[in-house]
């Protein structure tokens, strides 16, 4: 199934910021810039999204530190205070 799109983005939004630093960086048309985004955003599903996440050694420790505290606060009897 083909699309021949036409759109209109306003130039104050946020999608021509993003289709502009496209064409400025890539040197390439708003048309492209726009398929590249398609290309690049709409074909992963959520889950794909996050492949990479907390790969840095930084990012791993601050994860395992923030699942310890969960695991500590699970086992323990102590009431959780969820801020209601």
């Amino acid at each position: 199934m083909a699309f021949d799109l036409h759109i209109h983005i306003d130039s104050e939004s946020l999608e021509a910021n993003v289709v502009e630093s496209i064409v400025r960086r890539d040197h390439v048309s708003p048309e492209e810039a726009v398929l590249r985004v398609l290309r690049e955003k709409g074909a992963l599903s959520p889950a794909q999204e996050m492949i990479g996440a907390f790969s840095s050694p930084e990012d791993l420790a601050i994860m395992d530190e923030a699942m310890q505290h969960v695991r500590e606060l699970r086992a323990s009897d102590q009431l959780r205070d969820f801020g209601l």
